[in-house]
């Protein structure tokens, strides 16, 4: 007779606000992933998993349930028994006015900001559960092409008197990490330079947002991480691989290259996310790299 095949405990999903008050929307919440058998803790030493979902800062159609095929591949994988927890965070998008099915209304205050306000949403969800849970130092930053883009971005210096938490690893996936390059990249396509104007209207800006900027570094959470992860796919059909190339380039630049690593995978740019195995191959990759 064959070895009885083990299933992992059940996950329970439960939506969390990160954010309280006047000024809090229905998009200041984080999606959170725990094991019914063995609820995270602060002090269980295992590894948390946290994503930030795309869609080009405006796209209302993609969220944080964006994260659950992943989830459910990652929970079935060799490597369960040393994830802690999963994460998957919702922010305030950017005016979308234009979308087919949901256009954004200019009296909806969760979908009318404009840069940096995506940044200041992930900040205080990270601070949030570092605050509950004591994330810092042991979970994995994943996000996905805008997501990818915020994974990079984030500074201490954009909140006062309070410092995020350092990750283990950040993982970007079909970021979009220069942007006038992208814009130019893709000048046949107005949709793409109305993508950006949106999130980012003025465009004095873009240059210091732009994420691997040389001036900026020390700031930059990223890196704090023992291993950055950046990676693209040939099938993706979206972003241009000379975003990931113009990273891993001035990330290996700016400091150790040997924690930068370029990771090529598959699939077109949606499918990255849609299908587990894409997105959660890519995080196994990363914490084998963490040795976790």
């Amino acid at each position: 007779m064959g070895e009885a095949c083990v299933q992992p405990p059940a996950l329970i999903r439960s939506t969390q606000r990160y954010q309280e008050g006047p000024e809090s929307t229905e998009l200041h919440t984080v999606d959170i992933w725990t094991s019914d058998s063995s609820p995270a803790t602060k002090g269980d030493g295992k590894t948390w998993v946290i994503f930030i979902h795309g869609g080009a800062w405006r796209d209302p159609t993609v969220d944080s349930k964006a994260f659950e095929p992943t989830v459910s591949e990652l929970w079935t994988s060799s490597k369960s028994s040393s994830i802690g927890a999963f994460a998957s965070i919702n922010y305030r998008l950017s005016p979308y006015p234009s979308h087919a099915q949901k256009p954004s209304n200019p009296n909806d205050s969760s979908r009318n900001v404009h840069h940096p306000a995506h940044l200041l949403d992930v900040s205080n969800a990270l601070l949030y559960l570092d605050e509950q849970y004591g994330i810092a130092n042991r979970y994995i930053l994943a996000g996905h092409s805008a997501g990818a883009t915020i994974a990079f971005q984030l500074r201490n210096p954009y909140l006062k008197d309070a410092l995020l938490p350092s990750p283990a690893c950040v993982l970007g996936v079909a970021g979009i990490y220069h942007f006038d390059d992208f814009v130019e990249a893709h000048k046949h396509i107005p949709a793409y330079k109305e993508m950006m104007g949106n999130a980012f209207p003025d465009h004095n800006v873009w240059e210091d947002a732009s994420p691997p900027i040389t001036k900026l570094s020390g700031d930059a959470l990223w890196e704090d991480a023992r291993v950055i992860v950046i990676s693209h796919s040939d099938e993706d059909e979206l972003v241009e691989k000379g975003q990931s190339s113009t990273m891993v380039k001035r990330a290996r630049s700016i400091t150790q290259a040997e924690r930068v690593y370029s990771i090529q995978t598959t699939g077109k740019h949606d499918e990255l996310w849609e299908n587990g195995n894409l997105l959660g191959g890519l995080i196994l990759k990363s914490m084998d790299l963490l040795k976790v």
